[in-house]
This record gives structure tokens, sequence and C-alpha cells, in this order.
């Protein structure tokens, strides 16, 4: 049209007029051309078409291929080899059509018959290959996989082919008509019939162009732009449906993100802007997902962690009287808790020749305390070995043959053998044995050792708690016996005053008094200035000395005391002055031995009433004060352990959320956790059903809960709770059961875990998805 606008007027008319010479000229001749041509064209869609309906008959052997595999798979082999013949002969068929003249020269028609041979060229490869992706899907995902990859694209060339024979042959018969028509009309009306033809092509494919680019600016996705091959329209066709196969590669792209089994591959150009950075969004939130898992698998197992360490803390406080009981719910909670089937626990004690043993205090396997009473010697067997190296042993993969290897657990053979000492300072006081048929992951193995600390430090303080109370026992015993040997040595000391009065008149008495003394007590005698002076075989069979060693010497060179203090000098000022005194001293012998006396000094006057010596009766009490002391100690360490379970509990009360109920609901304790969680303060808390904090939905999910936990169960998942502001939590909560003596649930155990930032993410990601499968369908 741009080269008409530049001709003049006369020579418009003379090229309209040599048009119309031209015209009349070949009018005739084309006429009979275009009758036959017309005719032909009508044979070739009836042969066409004809063609196609072998189409159907393969279309039916696909459904009938994937109605066989419901069946048998042994009934696909006739219909896959009715379905490469019929597809074959539609080739060859079709390889004929396109051998036809009026075909040969039509290029659009060509390429659409090349496809259409593409496509049954593919069907026939893949026809082999069609039983190895039945057996991976569905019949009914296989049989629409092959309808839309081959059946769909060669109905759609089938249109396209008839449509293009169509508009020729209409093109013909328009010819046709137009040679009729020229007979009649001016050149002028066939020049503007011309125009308008042109124009109306220019109009038709400006408008489809303008609806398409409508479409794709609202955001939704057109159907792909057909226009004819051969000109601009054509070309700018290509590049409009060259950009939505992009657009839908990208999309298919954006929905298998997140997508674990992702095999989706997506190539942008380097100018591809939207595609790259869209590749960049779909790593970063691989990335993110990836250490999202990561952090949720190690989150599960430090909860796991620490809810074993925290209902292991509430066992070791369960029992603090009998060892062989608290080392039996010991080994019963670890089994079961680890999932593992035997369990056992030895205590160190001392055999003959100070050789250390290992014996068996507990036992469980299989759901039931054995009765086991094995020893092993340090260094033998694997609990010796452990014990003898202080160090964790694992086995994994226990060959079935390998009957060596001697375990605590009896004739069983395990897989996996684990032990772990129970240590006390680098001090060996048992040793946990656990045998399994799984292997234990390094978490597990790993809780077990925080908790051998614990187990040691508490069975050790179980068994000095036993020990203490025999001592107690024993230092009761004994400390009666010494009041009443105290009591004596008052009544002999009365009798002594009263004997002293009457010295003059019954001397010879008093040295009868004191010669059973002698025999009875350990007695000795002092000067004025300390020294001895006299003592009898008694208290030199207690002092491990020779009389010729002892006498002479001075007080203090025996006793543990500074000579030249205050308090020793008035000691013996005072009895010079006659004043009777009782004291417990230490005394150090020459060989080194300390002994404790409890020592009544009397001084000794004579007939003017002057005293001229110091008498010295002692009872040994050194085993006593050994006692005491030792009681002493074993009070300070239980002191000490009773200090550090406050410090685990505090530990535990500062990481989770935590409160006690009762078995209506009514919370009876709770940590500042709890209260956090719940934004209400103690006193709002304290003495309320547990019920009253929740919303209807929440009152639903507990009520559920709570009957499984009043039959014993022990309760673990997520929650949702609502604080008083409207604000939604969610937790990861457990309900765990605490029974009497008597087996009666009496108290419930709540603890729980925020989860709500990881929830809030879990549904980002659900509403992402949900957005992406949205697009996905209005797209198709």
């Amino acid at each position: 049209m741009s080269i008409l606008k530049n001709i003049s007027a006369r020579r418009k008319i003379l090229v309209l007029v040599l048009l119309i010479v031209l015209f009349g000229l070949a009018s005739g001749l084309t006429f009979l051309h275009t009758m036959n041509s017309v005719s032909a064209y009508r044979e070739l869609e009836r042969s066409f078409d004809s063609l196609f309906n072998e189409l159907h008959s393969i279309e039916h052997h696909i459904l009938n291929l994937g109605l066989a595999y419901t069946d048998s798979i042994e009934d696909v082999t006739p219909i896959l080899e009715k379905l490469g013949s019929d597809s074959e002969n539609f080739s060859s068929r079709l390889i004929e059509f396109s051998q036809d003249p009026l075909i040969a020269n039509d290029t659009v028609i060509n390429e659409l018959i090349n496809g259409i041979q593409n496509n049954i060229h593919s069907l026939n490869n893949r026809i082999g290959s069609i039983v190895t992706e039945q057996l991976r899907l569905s019949p009914v995902t296989v049989y629409n996989k092959l309808h839309q990859e081959h059946i769909d694209p060669l109905l759609h060339s089938r249109i396209m082919i008839m449509d293009r024979i169509y508009e020729t042959s209409f093109n013909k018969q328009r010819r046709y008509s137009s040679n009729l028509n020229l007979l009649m009309f001016l050149i002028v009306l066939i020049i503007a019939l011309i125009v308008i033809f042109i124009t109306l092509g220019h109009s038709r494919n400006s408008n489809r162009l303008l609806n398409f680019t409508k479409e794709l600016g609202k955001g939704s996705r057109p159907s792909r732009l057909l226009l004819p091959a051969g000109h601009e329209y054509g070309e700018i066709a290509s590049h409009l449906n060259s950009y939505l196969d992009k657009q839908d590669e990208k999309i298919s792209y954006l929905k298998t993100i997140g997508d674990e089994h992702d095999s989706f591959t997506f190539e942008p150009g380097k100018s591809d802007v939207l595609g790259n950075e869209i590749r960049i969004i779909a790593e970063r939130l691989k990335r993110i997902q990836l250490d999202e898992k990561k952090r949720q698998a190690e989150d599960k197992k430090s909860s796991w962690t620490s809810e074993g360490i925290a209902q292991f803390a509430d066992i070791l406080r369960s029992e603090r009287e009998n060892v062989k009981e608290l080392s039996f719910r010991v080994i019963q909670k670890l089994v079961t808790y680890l999932n593992v089937e035997m369990g056992t626990i030895f205590l160190t004690a001392e055999a003959e020749e100070d050789q250390k043993m290992l014996e068996t205090i507990a036992a469980y396997a299989y759901d039931r305390r054995k009765y086991i009473d094995k020893s092993f010697a340090f260094g033998e067997g694997l609990p010796g070995t452990c014990a003898l190296e202080k160090e964790k042993i694992y086995i994994n993969e226990v060959p079935e043959e390998y009957s060596d290897i001697i375990s605590g657990v009896g004739q069983a053979k395990p897989r996996y053998v684990l032990l772990v000492p129970l240590k006390i300072e680098e001090e060996i006081f048992g040793i946990i044995e656990l045998a399994s048929f799984r292997g234990l992951e390094e978490h597990e193995r790993s809780f077990v050792d925080q908790l051998a600390e614990s187990i040691a430090s508490t069975l050790q303080s179980v068994r000095t708690n036993e020990q203490t109370a025999a001592l107690l026992r024993q230092s009761q015993e004994q400390s009666g016996e010494l009041l009443r040997q105290e009591q004596q040595l008052r009544d002999n000391l009365e009798n002594l005053e009263r004997a002293r009065e009457e010295s003059l008149k019954k001397e010879s008495e008093i040295t009868g008094i004191l010669n059973a003394m002698n025999e009875a007590s350990l007695v000795a005698e002092f000067n004025l200035n300390g020294r001895f002076i006299h003592i009898n075989d008694k208290f030199l069979e207690l002092m491990e000395s020779p009389r010729e060693t002892i006498l002479g010497k001075h007080h203090h060179e025996f006793a543990v005391v500074d000579k030249y203090a205050a308090d020793y000098r008035n000691f013996w000022e005072e009895l010079r002055s006659g004043r009777i005194i009782t004291r417990e001293e230490l005394l150090k012998m020459f060989s080194g031995k300390e002994v404790w006396l409890q020592q009544i000094f009397t001084p000794i006057r004579n007939q003017e009433g002057n005293v001229y010596k110091i008498l010295n009766i002692a009872v040994d009490i050194t085993r006593a004060k050994q006692q005491q002391e030792s009681l002493e100690k074993q009070s300070a360490e239980i002191i000490r352990q009773n200090l550090e379970m406050e410090s685990l509990n505090e530990a535990v009360n500062s990481a989770i959320i935590k409160c006690d109920l009762d078995h209506e609901g009514i919370i009876l304790d709770n940590n500042r956790n709890f209260e956090i969680t719940s934004g209400l303060n103690r006193k709002e808390i304290l003495g309320r059903n547990y019920r009253l904090f929740l919303k209807d939905m929440e009152k639903e999910q507990f009520e559920k809960i709570w009957q499984e936990v009043l039959k014993g169960k022990t309760y673990e998942g997520a929650t949702r709770r609502t604080k008083p502001t409207g604000e939604e939590l969610w937790l990861m909560s457990t309900f765990s059961p605490v029974r009497d003596e008597s087996g009666t649930i009496y108290k419930i155990y709540f603890l729980a875990l925020d989860i709500t930032e990881k929830k809030l993410k879990y549904q980002l990601l659900e509403e992402a998805n949900r957005e992406i499968e949205r697009l996905r369908k209005e797209a198709k």
C-alpha cells in the first residue's frame, strides 16, 4: 500500500486499465483452471478427512492400553502392536498425501505435515517405554499424558491443515467468482474490492494483535496467536508465541520451588532479566528451606534431650533412700525413653585384697525387670573394660559369631552395645550398659553422657544416705554408751570428791579406789608444772610408748595445744588453784598416731590442803570423733547435691514453659515462662482451671488430650493458645501424668516450647504454594 501512495493518479489509471486488460485475458484462462482447482481441493479435503479418521483408531488403542493395565500387563502387548501398526500406516498414508501436487508446493501445509510425522515418530519410539511409565504412573496419568503430548497436537495440526486447504479452496472459488464478476463490473470496482480485501486483512491481523496485547496487559495468559506466516504479522506472532512459551517455562519453574523432588531445569538467557531474577530468588528459597529443615532437626533433638533431662530429674528426685529401687527406675526409664531392648546398671564395690568389682544393681529388658546376679572385675568383659578405661564404649554391628564379648544382659546377642561410665571427679562409681538391635544416634549417645554424671551423683548420694542412716544408728548407740560411761565417771568423781574430804581418815580406801580406776580407766598424774609423774599401764598401752619415755615429759608435748597461748596457761593456773576441769583433747603420739580423749583433771591436795599434784582420768573417744566428722562430711555432701538439683531445676524452668495440674485441670504451680506465655501473673493463674484460659476451639483439642492423659498416656504435639490480648501462640506441648505409690494419677506435668515463629513460616510457605496453584489454574 505504501507503493500505491507514491504513484500519481494518471499512472494509477493506467495501472488499473492495464490490470483490466490483463484481468480480462487471464480471467478466461483461469476460469477453467479455477474450476478444476476447486474440484481438486474438495477431493483433497475428503481424502485428508478420511486419512485422519484413522487417528480415532490410534486414540482408541491408547484408551484400551490404559484399561488393559488395570487388568493385566499381559493384555498390553497386542494393543501396543496394533497401536504401532496403525501409527505406521497413518504415517505412510500421510507421506502419500504430502506428495500430492496441490500440497507439495504449500510450505505451510508441508511444515504441519512434517510436525505430524515427527509426532507419529515420537509416539512410535515411545511405545517401548510405555510399560515402564505405566508401572511408575497410574493408567489415567499415562493416557492423559499420551493424549496431551501426541493426540492433541495431531488434532490441532489437522484443523490447521483443513483450514489451509479450505482457505486455498475458498480463494480459488473467490477467484472464479471474481472472474465472473469482472466481466460485469468496472475495473474501479475490482480495484476497490482488492483495496478493501487488503484493508480487511490488515484490520483482522491488527485486531488480533490488539486483543492479544490487551490480555497480556491484564496479566492473563492468552491463547497462542495464529497469524499467516510469511510477512511481518507472522513474524510478530512468532515472537509473541515465543514470549508465551518462556512465560510458561517460568511459571512451571516457580511451581516447582519448594518441591523436595524438584527435577525441573530452568536456564534463562543472559538478557532475560526476569528469568534470572526468578532463578536467584528460587535458589535463595531453596537454601532457606534447607537451613530450616536442618534447624528443625536440631530443635527436635534439643527438645527431645531437654524433655528427657526433665523427666530423669523427676525420677532422680523420686527416691532418696533405696539405691536399688532408684537404679531400677533409672534404667527402666532409660531403656524405654531410648527405645532399646535391654539395659543394666553396675555399681562399684570393694572385694577381697582391695580389688574393685562391678556388681549388677538393676537390669531391665523387654518391658520386664530382670534379676541378674553378675559381677565383673575392673578390666573384665565390656563393663570392666569401660570402668578401667573410664571412657564411653560404643560397638556397632556386633557379629553374631563374636562370642568373646561378655555382656551384662546375658545370653542375648545385640547388634549395638553402649557402655557409659558413671564418674564422679574421675572416680568410677558405676557403669550403664545399653544393648539394642538398632544403632543409637549421636544425640542419643550424648544424651546418656549428659545424664551419666547426674545419675552417678544421685546414686552416690542415695548410697551415702543409706550409709549415713546406718552410721547414725550406730552413732546413737555409741552416744548412749558414752552417756552411760560419762554418768559412771560422774558417779566415780563424786565418790572421789567425798573420798578426798575424808582422805585423812580413809587413805587406804582411796588407794583401793585408785587401784580400781587404774584397772578400768586411763589414769595419769602430773606435777604442778604439768609434767608426767605417773601413768598407768592402760594409758601406756594407748600411747604405745614405754614408761621411761613418758615420765618427765610435759603435757603439751603430747597434747595438740599452743603452749604459749593464754588459755593453756589459764588451764594450769586453774588446776593449781584447785579447780576440777573436764575437757576433750587431741593427743599426738611419737608414732604420729592421733587420739581423742575425754579427760577429767582433778587437783590432789595434801594434808595442809594445798594442791601438790594433778590426777588425770581419761576415756578414749577417738572412734566417736571420727564418726562425728564422717557424719559432718556426709551432711555437707548432701547439701551440695541438693544445691546441684536445685540448679538443674532452675535451668529447666528457664528453658521451657512448665506448670503442674491436678486430675481436674486445676493449676497447682507454674514457672515464669508460663506467666509470660499466658500473659497473666501468678495470682491470676494459681488455683484456677486450665480450661478458663482457652478458646472454644482450643478447649475441644484440650478435652481430647485430657481424656488420653487421664488414662495414663503421655501426649506430645502442637497446641494453639490465645493470650488475653488476642495474640495467637503455637506451643510444642507435653502432658505427662504422674502416679503415686498406688498407681493413681495425682498430678500432670505440662511442659512446652514456643514454636509460633516456626508455625508462621510454615503458613507463609503454604500461602505461597496456594498462590502458585491459583496462578497455574488461571494460566490453564
